[in-house]
Parts: structure tokens; C-alpha cells; sequence
């Protein structure tokens, strides 16, 4: 590894590879192949794919076991190899396989990990998506699986995987990333610092925070998170967090000196840190219009490879009896497997890929994914013209086998203790307390009110249970919810209150901090279906809150006993409006939201609770899963005395309409009327922070993704919106469009581009079409507007584009301080044709540049056009 960046050590590193998968294959394979014995199959797998979730595994010792619970929080050893298992429940069952090679993974554990891939994939019938991933470029979905990515060093074989508890070793950590950002350990020395990232060095008394000074927004959140979460959890709040800013002078007092000091460097090396280019670029997605199409198949008595055809590609050149390797231009390979290719197809074609690999020289993180026919991913899909012709579900062979059972209301409870993961801690039926912060202390709340949560509170939950059914140890989890709404000193008291029950137990609760929005499968499980987020809260010792017009929360003063300082929304006596969203059981909730008709949208259920009476409301395109939670959230919930009307969408009497304030335009369209749409929205982020334009994809996305500072273009199929944020520079908004237009142009997948209308839209101002891909929208959420009217904000992207791409502009519409969208303000005179230039300056074009700056400046102050 030492001569990797060498030729020859990258030689022998790839013959090093191909050797190691080609024995491993033959030892696992070839001799089950050959007989007729069954094909092996690894006892970690009893029970893989039966419940919801994820489940994840190690190499250790060149055998398959159970990873430790830190990976469930995505944290990976860098010398480990490990297999993750997801598995969606609803509306149909669905699986993706990823095995994750950390950067110094031995090559034995990497080629069992792709083996035991293979083996879960055949164990769960040959439907799953396999994928592999290499430390540091994950794929897009694998990412969403964790808040957070954390990389340590060492790995099971080595003497670095656990501390002494006697001798503690200083770590040095690096922030780094634009969306999902990512935690890795580096050397804990100067050289790997840069002024282009966000670095945490772990002391254990001193947990230090350096902010570089090119460090984007999001890093450094993500940072002060991090460092917090080192205090809280592995220091048990016994250590203190010092904030350094390299842009502040103050940095070399102090403290700030011992964060040079413990690095082996002067104080004043503040000065000479590296630059943020040496740090390497946060995100860079790298597009090609290339692609090849290459067959595996014995069909001749040999197993071989042939290329079929190179882009534009179409589905009828797949055929089921074989595998094929799709080569999507060096950045992706996928592997795709038909229905009645054989064995040796599938085992050999994965070898075949990671030969061809090496032959065209792609780098060795390369993405590759693997899946079977009728269950491809859409970036596969889209990789070919025309429409993607589908098998009916029930028809499709091994998945069929697999399809989830209808969830029925009965049921719901029931269904939601078998929706977890078996390594995702447990089923959600042990021991919980839970408490709420309260004037900065912890309150009990009622086992009747557990699982309704305000988004203006701060939460803490005590959550235990035994292992292996009940016989086994008691494990203990800490979660503390941070509500949206909530004020800072609440969200300090919840944490402090976590370490103190950390300290009750004598340190051995697992600590999990869980923001609005983004909680995990398990604690959305311990509450058995019942998670609701109202609007409001209690107020804070330091903060107090009352409600204000629309709900929205006011500073006032304090009075009156508990039940009078507690807002839980909405007008008083006056109408509630709660959003049901959901695609499985295990993130179905309810959010109280705005009481108002444009808060609708076709695509889910909303439950609107007045004093006497209670809608539930079914779009066009809600699931059968919605449906029947928004109905127990209707009769079991929000208002249990008052009778329960359902109401679809269409059929809504006037006294519904008159609980909303009348009728308003609200999303709906052809794609949100259906319940499992042919291609689901997609939403990416556009940005030019590191000098140069990216962009990435974002799964799971929600609003807090929609960053004031960038650019955002989400597809909806039949309609693409360009989201311009407040603060997004000029070349970001260019760029967003014309990224936007390239991406509906070259869209293999045969999507007709005039029939698709693309939108651009300001930040606080966007349409009721765009809102309805975000759960629970919040208005108050960086100034999004309400009561703005339809198109407001909203202007057809081609017509800006038109503006943008204009060469030329007359006199009168550049004079007296107007400039148009697109037009440097520095460089106004450029934007006149030859004969209104020769007119305005009287000279011609080359005489006027011929002069000196000063002169330049003087005739455009003179001519109004400064």
C-alpha cells in the first residue's frame, strides 16, 4: 500500500484484486456450481430481509459477524470491510445490498465482503440492488441511510480498533463535504489541516473546533455537532468545547495557541496552513455522454464478455437470458442480471466488471451496482431512450414471493413492531420514559401523550431493553429530540439532562441526538405508529413563547400556571391541520402545519380536527398506508371525542372548506394523483463555493435542504423547478439553468423536453406544486412567504434564459443604475451593439479600450453607465 501511487505497486495492487476475487469465487462457487449441492449459505443470514430497516455486518477474521451498534450511526473502521442490508417493507418489498471497503481494508476481507454479498443476494431470491461502496465515494443512497459518516482508524486486526481506557491518544478529526459531510480521522498532525474545511482535535479535557477560513456554512454546523457529540457521548459531558476561527486574531490566545502546540507546530503557523485546494474539492459530480453495453455469457460453452452497442442505448437489447455490464462513462458500472441468466453468469459477471475496471484504468472507488431484471434503480433505467417497458409485479419471478402484506388499521401497531431491522437495537417493545424541558428542567410527561411531541420543545427519551427475547443483558438508549421551533437554551438543557441519565446508569446508555425531521426508524418504532409533531411548545426560562398571527411564535412575558404558558397551535377554539406523509411504516407521521387550503396537496393525507368534527382528507395519490394512519391520528389522537368524517379529495362539503378559510389553489397534478409514480422527484444542489460549479444529488431530501446560499433543481417528471436562493450569486443562478436544461435534454429515458415546463422560482415564494414534494412545509422556515399569490416569485425558466443569453441591450435600459438579469454591472459598455457604443462614447470600441483604466471609469461615470 505504501507504493500505491506508484506504477508498478498499482500493477501488483490490481493483479492483487483480480487474484483474490477469482479465489474466492472459485473456493465459494465453483465446486457448488458444479455439483448438486445447494449453495452455501452464511448462518448470519437467518432472518435477513424479514423485517424493515437496515442490517449491517463485519469481516472479521475472514468470517461474517454482527457489527458493532456504532455502525447503525455510521461510524466505519477504515481497515474493515462491511455488508449493509436495506430493506423496505412497503408499498412492496424491496432490498439493496452494499458491501463498504474501508480505505485500509485487507484484500481478503474485501473479496469475502463481495462474496457474502453475492450469497444474500442469492439467500433473499435474486430481487435485491447489490452495490459497491468505497470509503469516501458512497453512493447517494447509502449516504441517506446515516445522518453522518464517521471514519476511524484501525479495524478489527488492528491494535488501533479500541483505546485504552488508561492511555488516551489524541484524534484529530476532518469535516468535509456540502450535503452529506462526512467525518474522517486523519493524521493528528499540522500537515492535515487546510483553511478549506472544518477540524476537530479531541484532547478528551479540550475538544477543539477549527473553523478554516474557506470552510463552507454546512461544515461547520456539522462541526460544532460533532465536537458536541464527542463531549456528550464518548466524554460523557466532561469535556469542554473551545471554538477556533482561523479569520479571527484572537485564535492565538490561550487556548488557541494549544491546538498549534498539540499538533507539533508553532502558534503562528495560523498563518501558513495549507490552502483549501489542497484540500480536495467537497463535491464534484463528473457527467459523460458516453456509455457501452457489454454482454457476459456462457451461451458459446465459454464464459466471455462482447460489446453490444455503445449509446443511445434501448431496453430490447438486454436479453434475460444473459448479464451485461453497462459502463455509464467511467463515473458508475452496473452490472445487470436477466431473469434466466445463469449462475456462473452472475458470479462471473461482478470478476468480469472489476477486470474491466482495471483494464480502462477507472480509479478503484468506482461505483459499481448490481441488480436484476424487473428491479432495477432509475439511474439505470434512465441510461436507456425510450420508455422503460415493466413486468407486472405479481409476474416477476423471485419477487413476487416477496410481496409485503396489506397493512390494515388493526393491524397498524402490529405492523409496526415487526417494521425494524433485527440489528436495527430491537422491536420497539421495551421500556421508555420520556420527559420535556420546561423552564430549563426536565418535566415526566403522561404515558398518554407519548409519541406527541411540539416542535417549539426539546425532548428526552429513556428508551431500555433486554437482548436475545428478553433473556439477555439490558441495553439503554438516550434519545434527545431537538424540536425545529425550539430555543437554544432548551436544546443545552436536553443535552445536559441526556448526560445526566448517561451518568445514572454508570455511563452505559448509547446517547442519540435526533433533530425535527430527520428521526430514525427506531424511535419513530418505539412509539408504535403514533408520532405526531404539533405546532408550539411551552416556554422557555429564557425565551418565552405565545402564538402570534398564523401560529407562528412570539416573543412574550412570562404568567399564569403551566396550562396557560403552553401553546400547542392553531387559533384558539379555531381549526388544525395535520400533514400525513409516509412510503413505509417506519417514517409515517403526522405534522401540524398551516390551516390553510393551499397547504393540500393530491399526493397524501391530511386530518383537519375542529371542536366538534374531524376531516380526513385522501388525495387522488395518497397510499393505503396513509390513509389508515391518518385515520387512527384522526380517532386516536387529535381529537378522540369528535366523530370522523372521511373525505376524498373532489368531494369535499362547503363546511370543509369554510375550517380552512375558504378555497384555495392547492398542488395537484397528473404525477401527485398517482400513488407510485414512474419516476419519483429528484432534487439537486447546485453550488460554485469551491470555485467551480457542482452538482450533487440529495436523497431524502427535506426543507432544510433548501440552502439560501445555492441553487436547487428539482424534477417532478412532468414540471423542473430552479429554486433561486437569497443568496446565490450570479454564476450559480446561470449555471442552474443551464444545468437544468442540460439535464432535460440529454435524459436517455425518452422524457419528450416540450412537454415538460421548467419554472424558476425565488426562495419565499414558492407554488403549491413545489411545496407538496416537502413534508410538514413550514412557512416560518428562512422566510418562506404565505398568502403570496400563485405565481408570484415564479417565472418561466426559458424566458429568463433568453434574458441571460441576450448579447445586446439599448442605452436607455443600462443608464441611471438599471441593470438587467445577466448583465455584469462592471462591464455595462460590453452590452451595446458597435453602433450604440461609437454613439454613447464616441469612439470606436478598440480606441475606447486602448485607454487608460482611469480614463475608462471617468467616461462611464460621465455617460451614467458606472
Amino acid at each position: 500500500k505504501q507504493c500505491i501511487n506508484a506504477e508498478y505497486g498499482k500493477q501488483w495492487y490490481q493483479r492483487r484484486v483480480r487474484g483474490v476475487l477469482n479465489y474466492y469465487t472459485n473456493y465459494y462457487y465453483k465446486s457448488n456450481l458444479s455439483s448438486r449441492m445447494p449453495v452455501v449459505q452464511d448462518p448470519q443470514f437467518k432472518g435477513a430481509g424479514i423485517k424493515a430497516g437496515v442490517a449491517i455486518w463485519r469481516v472479521e477474521n475472514l468470517l461474517l459477524t454482527p457489527a458493532p451498534q456504532e455502525a447503525y450511526t455510521g461510524v466505519f473502521y477504515k481497515g474493515d470491510s462491511y455488508l449493509i442490508l436495506k430493506t423496505v417493507k412497503s408499498p412492496r418489498t424491496k432490498y439493496d445490498i452494499h458491501f463498504w471497503l474501508g480505505s485500509q481494508t485487507s484484500n481478503d476481507e474485501a473479496g469475502i465482503a463481495a462474496i457474502k454479498a453475492v450469497e444474500l443476494d442469492d439467500f433473499l431470491g435474486g430481487s435485491p440492488v447489490q452495490h459497491r461502496e468505497v470509503q469516501g465515494n458512497e453512493s447517494a443512497n447509502f449516504r441517506s441511510y446515516f445522518k453522518t459518516l464517521r471514519y476511524k482508524d484501525g479495524g478489527i486486526g488492528s491494535g488501533f480498533n479500541k483505546i485504552s481506557d488508561q492511555v488516551f491518544k489524541n484524534r484529530l478529526y476532518q469535516v468535509k463535504g456540502r450535503r452529506r459531510v462526512r467525518v474522517t480521522e486523519v493524521p493528528c498532525t499540522i500537515d492535515s489541516v487546510n483553511s478549506g474545511d472544518v477540524f476537530i482535535l479531541d484532547t478528551k479535557q479540550i475538544v477543539y473546533l477549527f473553523y478554516g477560513s474557506d470552510s463552507n456554512k454546512i461544515e461547520r454546523t456539522k462541526g460544532i455537532e460533532t465536537a458536541n457529540q464527542i463531549r456528550d457521548v464518548e466524554h460523557q459531558g466532561t469535556s469542554q468545547v473551545f471554538v477556533l476561527d482561523q479569520n479571527d486574531k484572537s485564535v492565538l490566545r490561550a487556548e488557541g495557541r494549544k491546538f498549534f502546540t498539540v499538533l507539533g507546530a508553532n502558534p503562528e503557523y495560523i498563518n501558513h496552513i495549507k490552502p483549501a485546494t489542497e484540500g480536495g474539492c467537497d463535491t464534484l459530480v463528473q457527467q459523460s455522454a458516453f456509455m457501452n453495453l457489454i454482454k457476459v455469457s456462457d451461451a458459446s460453452g465459454r464464459m466471455g464478455m462482447e460489446l453490444v452497442a455503445k449509446a443511445p442505448l434501448n431496453q430490447e437489447l438486454l436479453e434475460e437470458s444473459d448479464s451485461y455490464i453497462l459502463d455509464h462513462g467511467g463515473n458508475k458500472i452496473f452490472v445487470w442480471h436477466g431473469r434466466l441468466s445463469t449462475k456462473e453468469e452472475r458470479k462471473s459477471s461482478m470478476i468480469y466488471a472489476s477486470e474491466y475496471m482495471i483494464e480502462k484504468g477507472y480509479p478503484a472507488d468506482t461505483m459499481v451496482t448490481s441488480c436484476y431484471q424487473y428491479s432495477e434503480p432509475v439511474e439505470l433505467r434512465q441510461c436507456f431512450i425510450g420508455i422503460w417497458k415493466e413486468k407486472a409485479f405479481a409476474e416477476s419471478g423471485p419477487i413476487a414471493k416477496r410481496a409485503a402484506p396489506t397493512v390494515t388499521v388493526n393491524s397498524l401497531h402490529k405492523r409496526r413492531e415487526r417494521s425494524e431491522a433485527k440489528k436495527m437495537f430491537d422491536d420497539g417493545t421495551g421500556q421508555k420514559e420520556i420527559w420535556r424541558i420546561e423552564k430549563m428542567k426536565p418535566v415526566a410527561v403522561q404515558a398518554a401523550k407519548f409519541g406527541e411531541f411540539s416542535s417549539g420543545d426539546c425532548y428526552v427519551v429513556f428508551y431500555s431493553y433486554r437482548e436475545n427475547a428478553g433473556r439477555g443483558k439490558e441495553v439503554q438508549i438516550v434519545y434527545f429530540w431537538i424540536g425545529a421551533q425550539s430555543t437554544p437554551d432548551e436544546r443545552g438543557a436536553a443535552a445536559a439532562f441526556a448526560v445526566e441519565l448517561d451518568d445514572k446508569h454508570g455511563g452505559r446508555p448509547i446517547q442519540m441526538r435526533i433533530v425535527q425531521g430527520k428521526e430514525p426508524p427506531h424511535f419513530m418504532l418505539i412509539f408504535k405508529g403514533t408520532l405526531i409533531i404539533r405546532q408550539g411548545g411551552v416556554k422557555s426560562a429564557f425565551q418565552h413563547v405565545k402564538k402570534g398571527e398564523n401560529g407562528s411564535l412570539t416573543n412574550g412575558s412570562e404568567n399564569g400556571d403551566h396550562a396557560e404558558e403552553e401553546d400547542l397551535g392553531g387559533e384558539e377554539g379555531g381549526s388544525r391541520l395535520f400533514h400525513v406523509k409516509g412510503s413505509s411504516e417506519d417514517c409515517c407521521k403526522g405534522i401540524e402545519v398551516t390551516a390553510k387550503a393551499c397547504m393540500l396537496n393530491s399526493n397524501d393525507v391530511f386530518v383537519l380536527s375542529y371542536d366538534i368534527t374531524t376531516y380526513v382528507w385522501y388525495g387522488k395519490g395518497c397510499s393505503t398506508l396513509e390513509m389508515k394512519v391518518g385515520d387512527y391520528i384522526a380517532t386516536s389522537i387529535v381529537n378522540k371525542s369528535a366523530p370522523m368524517i372521511g373525505v376524498h379529495e373532489g368531494s369535499e362539503p362547503a363546511q370543509f372548506w369554510s375550517l380552512l378559510g375558504g378555497k384555495e389553489e392547492y398542488a395537484t397534478s397528473l404525477i401527485l394523483a398517482q400513488a407510485e409514480p414512474t419516476y419519483p422527484a429528484r432534487l439537486f444542489h447546485v453550488s460554485n463555493a469551491k470555485g467551480y460549479i457542482a452538482i450533487e444529488e440529495m436523497v431524502d431530501f427535506a426543507q432544510e435542504d433548501l440552502i439560501e446560499e445555492d441553487v436547487i433543481i428539482l424534477d417532478c417528471s412532468d414540471e423542473i423547478f430552479i429554486w433561486i436562493g437569497a443568496m446565490a450569486n450570479e454564476v450559480e443562478r446561470k449555471n442552474g439553468l443551464k444545468l437544468a436544461q442540460e439535464y432535460l435534454e440529454s435524459d436517455p429515458s425518452g422524457r419528450d423536453p416540450d412537454a415538460v415546463t421548467m419554472y424558476q422560482v425565488r426562495q419565499g415564494y414558492e407554488p403549491p406544486n413545489f411545496r407538496a414534494h416537502f413534508a410538514g412545509w413550514d412557512f416560518r422556515f428562512r422566510s418562506a412567504k404565505q398568502g403570496v399569490t400563485v405565481n408570484e416569485g415564479v417565472r418561466d425558466a426559458n424566458a429568463v434564459m433568453k434574458e441571460l443569453e441576450r448579447e445586446h441591450y439599448p442605452y436607455l435600459e443600462l443608464n441611471d443604475g438599471r441593470c438587467p438579469a445577466g448583465v455584469d454591472p462592471c462591464r455595462k459598455e460590453d452590452f451595446l451593439n458597435d453602433e450604440d457604443f461609437a454613439v454613447v462614447f464616441g469612439m470606436e470600441r478598440e480606441k475606447y479600450h486602448s485607454l487608460a483604466k482611469w480614463r475608462k471609469i471617468n467616461l462611464k461615470k460621465e455617460k451614467k453607465m458606472f
